[in-house]
């Protein structure tokens, strides 16, 4: 129960955002003369290391994501509503040291993240082959962090798992090059500030800085 107590959010967050988005589609489609946009992405994503007795810098995650952008009016300037989600998996392996100050014992570290975000956008097209824009606003972000000793070592370290939810901010740019009509790559940034607390494993874990992703950009 608790588990569906914390996706509640979330999934009234989904179907308001779909209903609006639907509902804005009846209302303004004479108005909108750019068909909806979409992209799908890999990128990178820097997680600070906060925990000192973990060797190794700061995590480089791997993100694979997809957007779509609802333009409500506009011609060569445009503006409207975008939604999208990014997915992260990743897995490293880490020296942990002991209070002592020797290293202890080589740990796995594990995360998994998923991170849902809708805000407005305005986009501008001076020529048919180029489109770019910037968006921002709220996000959403579920995350797991795994460590676990690739030994058994039960006085130095355990095995632990935790998850977590918050919530923040986010800005992103992003440029398209239409190759064909409907279809072209994209390049983009995006930087989010939020923070999730995991107090077992990674202690608090700021999920902010700069992303960047390249993919394909495509139109409905």
């Amino acid at each position: 129960m608790k588990t569906l107590k914390n996706f509640k959010p979330w999934i009234t967050l989904v179907i308001c955002t779909a209903i609006f988005l639907s509902s804005a589609d009846s209302v303004l489609s004479q108005e909108a003369k750019e068909q909806p946009p979409g992209h799908v992405f890999f990128g990178k994503m820097i997680i600070p290391n906060n925990d000192q007795d973990l060797e190794g810098g700061d995590y480089e995650v791997n993100i694979y994501g997809a957007d779509i952008q609802k333009p409500l009016g506009g011609e060569v300037f445009t503006y409207g509503f975008e939604t999208g989600a990014l997915f992260s998996i990743d897995s490293d392996v880490r020296r942990f040291r002991a209070s002592s100050g020797a290293v202890a014992v080589s740990v796995d570290v594990s995360s998994i993240m998923f991170d849902y975000f809708f805000g407005g956008y305005l986009g501008f097209k001076p020529v048919k082959w180029l489109r770019l824009y910037v968006g921002s606003g709220p996000l959403l972000i579920w995350a797991r962090w795994e460590t676990e000793p690739e030994v058994s070592t039960p006085r130095v370290l355990t095995s632990e798992s935790e998850s977590d939810f918050g919530a923040g901010i986010y800005a992103r740019a992003g440029i398209d090059i239409l190759i064909t009509q409907g279809i072209g790559l994209n390049a983009g940034v995006r930087i989010n500030e939020t923070t999730l607390s995991f107090d077992n494993t990674a202690g608090k874990v700021d999920i902010s800085g700069w992303q960047y992703y390249f993919g394909m950009a495509f139109s409905f």
